[in-house]
């Protein structure tokens, strides 16, 4: 009995961290094209910034990069994201996270 427990406590774990924003916007980051390593620093860095509605907000815009088909529709889904804190949040971020500590 205590192993179902158990392993429905890690399942529920599991789906909790997926659903986060944070967890998302590192997934996208991740299948855009970055490291781990890149893609952690700046999900850790925007969720210091940015409350979960703007998080996921960035996880949209980044899945919005993902699909680009071209350069130009990236560029263009650059434009496109409509909330200011993000967007100086994803430039905070990006430069933060550009000079490792």
């Amino acid at each position: 009995m205590q192993r179902f427990a158990a392993a429905g406590a890690g399942l529920a774990l599991m789906a909790c961290a997926s659903l986060s924003p944070r967890a998302d916007v590192e997934q996208s980051f991740v299948d855009f094209g970055l490291s781990p390593a890149r893609s952690a620093c700046l999900a850790e860095e925007l969720d210091e910034r940015l409350d979960s509605g703007d998080m996921r907000n960035v996880a949209q815009y980044v899945a919005g990069l993902n699909a680009a088909a071209s350069p130009g529709q990236a560029l263009d889904a650059l434009i496109d994201i409509d909330n200011p804190r993000a967007a100086a949040a994803i430039g905070a971020a990006g430069i933060s996270c550009a000079f490792p500590r």
